[in-house]
C-alpha cells in the first residue's frame, strides 16, 4: 500500500510529501506534476485547452498508474479525491490521510497564484470557500485526518508516521 495526501489547494501536499517521502525512503510523486509531464504542457494550458473534466480524466489515468507502485507518497491535486471512481482506487491500493487546515489559512497560501486554475474559475473568496465546503466531505473519508493548521513541518510529519507505523513497517 501506499500513502497518499489529500487535501484542498495550499495544505501543504507537496512540501509534506516531498520530506515524508524522504524519511521513509519512499518515491515521492506529484499527481500534478504526472499530469503536467504526461500531457507535456502546463495543467493551466490543459484547462483552457481542454477543460476541467478533460483533466481529471488525465488525473484519474495517473492515478491508476501509480496505485501498481510501491513505497510512494503521493500529492494529490486538491480535486483528485473528488468522486466515486477515483476514492474507490485511493480507498483501496493507499493510505488516505488529509491534510486539514481551517479555510482562513488555506485562503492566505494560495491567494492570487497564478498556477492554480481553480482560482480563476472561482475568483472570490466566497466561491472558493464554497468549493473547499463542498470538497469536505471527501476529504474527511480519508484513512487519517491530520489538522496542520499552526503546526511545524516536523510535527506534522511526525504525527503521519507514528499513525501510519503499521504500513510504512510491513512492506517488503
Amino acid at each position: 500500500m501506499n500513502i497518499a495526501l489529500i487535501g484542498f489547494m495550499g495544505s501543504g501536499k507537496t512540501t509534506i510529501g516531498k520530506k515524508l517521502a524522504r524519511q521513509l525512503g519512499w518515491t515521492f510523486l506529484d499527481s500534478d506534476i504526472l499530469v503536467q509531464e504526461k500531457k507535456k504542457c502546463t495543467i493551466p494550458e490543459i484547462f483552457a485547452k481542454n477543460g476541467e473534466a478533460y483533466f481529471r480524466e488525465c488525473e484519474r489515468s495517473v492515478l491508476i498508474e501509480v496505485a501498481k507502485l510501491k513505497k510512494v507518497v503521493l500529492a494529490t491535486g486538491g480535486g483528485l479525491p473528488i468522486g466515486e471512481k477515483n476514492w474507490e482506487i485511493l480507498h483501496r491500493d493507499f493510505f488516505t490521510i488529509y491534510l486539514k487546515a481551517n479555510f482562513n489559512e488555506l485562503f492566505l497560501r494560495i491567494n492570487g497564484d497564478p498556477i492554480r486554475p481553480m482560482l480563476q474559475k472561482y475568483p472570490s473568496q466566497e466561491q472558493l470557500k464554497e468549493l473547499y465546503l463542498n470538497r469536505l466531505s471527501w476529504y474527511e473519508k480519508a484513512h487519517v485526518i491530520i489538522d496542520t493548521t499552526q503546526k511545524k513541518l516536523e510535527r506534522i510529519i511526525g504525527e503521519i508516521i507514528e499513525r501510519a507505523s503499521p504500513i510504512c513497517t510491513n512492506q517488503n
